[in-house]
């Protein structure tokens, strides 16, 4: 079996010569999900108000009994 780590880099793409041909650690996206958490906490509230926004426009539009 070839150990691919001392291999030389081969870009998939031309177009994209220092794109990495593996997949990240787990340290890797562990530090990436930490600087993330922030923001993607950010965009469930700002979707969550958003849902509650058009779910009030929406009981706005039934008939007052069923409201």
């Amino acid at each position: 079996m070839i150990d691919e780590i001392l291999e030389p880099h081969k870009p998939q793409f031309a177009s994209a010569p220092g794109q990495a041909r593996k997949t990240a650690t787990v340290e890797d996206s562990m530090a990436a999900a930490v600087e993330l958490k922030d923001s993607a906490a950010a965009a469930r509230r700002a979707s969550r108000a958003h849902r509650a926004a058009l779910s009030a426009k929406g009981k706005l539009a039934l008939p007052p009994d069923q409201r």
